[in-house]
C-alpha cells in the first residue's frame, strides 16, 4: 500500500506541475473528470476504490462546509416496502422548469425546508429518513459500514483552485487530504452533529420513467479529517 500511495502522489505531482488544466466536462463533475482522465482511470460507478486500492475525491476549493460526496448507497427497498418512483411521486414537486424533480440533502439534527430528517437507532441497526416525521425508508447499519471500510481504507482528497477564461473552466490541483482508516462509529458521531448528509438527487423524465444520481452520501469538506483515524494534508504549490 506504501508503494500504491507514493505511485500516486508522483503521479498527482506531476499534474500540479502542468499548471491550470483546461476542464474535460462543464460542469461540478469536470475537476473529477479531468483529474482522473489525466490519471489514466477510466469512468465507472464501480464500489471499489479508484486506484490500486485508493479513493480519489477531487473538488474545486470553495467556502467552508460544501459537501462532499462519499459514496451512494440505495436503501433496504424490500423491507421499507417504498421504492424511488414511489418517494418521487408522492414527495416530489415542479421545479421552475417544470421538471418534476426531488432535489435537496437531508440532515439529522434538524428538518431541512421540505420536513426531511434522518434519524439513527443503533439498537434496531438502521438509519432512517423521515418525512413530518414518519419513516419512509431505512439504511442497514451493516451496509453503510461495509460501504465505508471497501471504499475509503484510504483516500485522496484533492482540492483545486479554478479559473474561468473564454467561457472555458481551468483547474490547479495543489492541495490533498491523505486519509486512512475511516469506521462506522465516527461516520455516526459526524452523522448526529449535521456534518454529514444525505442527499435526494432524482427527477422524472420525459418518458415518465425515474431518473436518480444515485443516493449520495455526503460530508461537509471542512469535516474530513474528522472521519478517520489518520489523516495528512500535502500542500502540492
Amino acid at each position: 500500500m506504501e508503494e500504491n500511495f507514493k505511485e500516486l502522489l508522483d503521479k498527482i505531482k506531476l499534474i500540479n506541475k502542468e499548471g491550470w488544466i483546461k476542464s474535460m466536462k462543464r460542469g461540478d463533475t469536470g475537476v473529477g473528470y479531468t483529474l482522473e482522465t489525466k490519471l489514466g482511470i477510466k469512468a465507472n460507478s464501480k464500489k471499489k476504490p479508484d486506484y490500486k486500492g485508493i479513493e480519489i475525491k477531487s473538488f474545486r476549493k470553495r467556502t467552508s462546509g460544501a459537501l462532499v460526496t462519499l459514496f451512494s448507497q440505495v436503501p433496504n427497498w424490500k423491507e421499507s416496502n417504498v421504492n424511488r418512483n414511489e418517494i418521487l411521486e408522492k414527495y416530489g414537486y415542479l421545479d421552475e422548469n417544470e421538471r418534476y424533480n426531488l432535489y435537496c440533502s437531508v440532515y439529522a439534527n434538524k428538518k431541512n425546508s421540505l420536513d426531511w430528517q434522518l434519524q439513527s437507532n443503533k439498537n434496531e441497526k438502521k438509519i432512517y429518513i423521515k418525512h413530518n416525521n414518519i419513516n419512509v425508508t431505512f439504511w442497514d447499519l451493516e451496509k453503510i459500514k461495509t460501504r465505508i471500510i471497501n471504499k475509503h481504507k484510504e483516500t485522496f482528497f484533492i482540492f483545486a483552485d479554478t479559473k474561468k477564461e473564454n467561457g472555458n473552466e481551468y483547474f490547479l490541483y495543489n492541495k490533498i487530504i491523505h486519509a486512512k482508516d475511516s469506521s462506522l462509529e465516527k461516520f455516526l458521531i459526524l452523522l448526529e452533529k449535521g456534518k454529514i448528509c444525505h442527499d435526494f438527487v432524482m427527477h422524472r423524465k420525459k418518458s415518465g420513467a425515474t431518473r436518480d444520481h444515485g443516493f449520495l452520501w455526503r460530508i461537509k469538506n471542512i469535516s474530513i479529517p474528522e472521519l478517520f483515524d489518520y489523516n495528512k494534508e500535502i500542500n502540492l504549490n
